[in-house]
């Protein structure tokens, strides 16, 4: 496994103006870094995820004031693609999605930022998780992913429901991850 640097997601680029008032100043990242392991797996992709997080969330069932853990990958669906703002106009991005309240996976696509669609994950996606020790280990493990295999870069993104870490609020990598697979 390989550690990586991660940055807050910056407040000022979310979209609509009660998160960029309500939290501005936050720019630490709730987690730091996270390690990753990618490995190939027949026609698709092994990745393994872990970070530290001292106060986990599982469940938000009956409490509005809480979010749940969540992690997810990323890469360009085209070339030029942002990672920070989650792709652009005509440069999308995808992706899997995990969250500590679900045993499926959400697929998830977008083309900038406030654009991100989730659905079901396709058949050959899935993940398996365990907290253990203060640290989340996420495995994602995905079938035929052929944005990964074109473009051959990654992104992570860790929500800690702790932190108040929700949607835009999150802590990502510091850009795309190249990868050989």
């Amino acid at each position: 496994m390989a550690t990586h640097e991660l940055i807050a997601a910056p407040v000022g680029l979310q979209p609509g103006a009660y998160v960029k008032v309500a939290y501005a100043g936050r720019d630490q990242a709730a987690t730091p870094a996270a390690d990753l392991d990618l490995q190939k797996a027949g026609q698709g992709y092994r990745i393994a995820l872990q970070w530290a997080c001292p106060d986990p969330v599982k469940s938000i069932e009956g409490n509005t004031d809480v979010w749940v853990d969540a992690a997810a990958v990323l890469a360009p669906a085209a070339p030029g693609a942002p990672w920070i703002t989650m792709g652009a106009e005509n440069l999308p991005v995808v992706g899997a999605l995990w969250r500590a309240d679900r045993e499926d996976l959400y697929r998830i696509d977008a083309e900038g930022l406030g654009s991100v669609r989730r659905e079901a994950a396709p058949e050959g996606w899935r993940a398996t998780s365990k907290y253990e020790r203060g640290f989340w280990t996420v495995v994602f493990e995905l079938d035929a992913w052929p944005s990964l295999r074109k473009q051959k870069m990654i992104a992570l993104a860790v929500w800690r429901g702790d932190a108040q870490d929700r949607g835009g609020l999150k802590s990502v990598s510091q850009g795309w991850i190249n990868v050989e697979v």
